[in-house]
């Protein structure tokens, strides 16, 4: 599955590049716009809900071309660190409506220990490990230009769980979670609908 992750963004990063160069080509009846950012990268700042750097993280893209920005990050979620890799497609240049594909992974917990609901409707404190888990994401959002090369971004989207079982592991395996228990780790885990809200700022 991870192979098929990394062979569907490195063939994303080959199409949207091919467009970028496509419409910068000097032959062509396209224009660029007049106020495109020269500058080469981005450090952005960003949170939100299933946000590709957790709930805060720190992230640098490199600006391919006018149409084009790859970057990575880091950041803290629920679920440990989060490291990402993405790829950003903007139509109509630096700003506006954009298009992004990535991947994400969670660091997992180790002697995480939350008080938990058992089968027969106990609760106690359960010793548990929490699995690294990986996430394909697909995005959509709008940037608004902030100062002369800076920008403010909100964006939604849907991050698919790589990982669906085996995503704990109890460290007393006589322990029997409730289903509202499951339920509850099934929601912490990432993934899922993506809202996000960040600032990217010029280099």
């Amino acid at each position: 599955m991870m192979k098929s992750v990394i062979t569907f963004m490195i063939a994303i990063v080959l199409c949207t590049t091919a467009i970028g160069q496509t419409n910068l080509n000097p032959y062509n009846t396209y224009q660029s716009s007049k106020d495109y950012n020269p500058t080469k990268a981005y450090i952005g700042f960003s949170t939100g809900i299933n946000n590709m750097v957790g709930f805060l993280g720190v992230s640098l893209d490199a600006v391919i071309n006018e149409n084009v920005t790859i970057g990575g990050g880091v950041g803290l979620s629920t679920w440990g660190y989060k490291w990402e890799l993405n790829l950003q497609y903007y139509p109509k240049g630096w700003r506006g409506f954009y298009m992004k594909g990535g991947y994400s992974q969670n660091s997992g917990l180790e002697d995480f220990e939350p008080e938990m609901e058992l089968y027969g409707g106990s609760t106690e404190y359960v010793m548990m490990d929490l699995e690294p888990v990986g996430n394909a994401i697909l995005a959509a959002g709008y940037a608004w230009k902030i100062g002369k090369y800076g920008k403010f971004y909100l964006e939604g989207g849907y991050a698919v769980p790589l990982v669906t079982g085996d995503y704990y592991t109890l460290h007393d395996e006589s322990i029997r979670l409730s289903s509202t228990s499951e339920d509850v780790l099934r929601i912490l885990r990432p993934g899922g609908i993506i809202l996000a809200l960040g600032v990217n700022i010029a280099l």
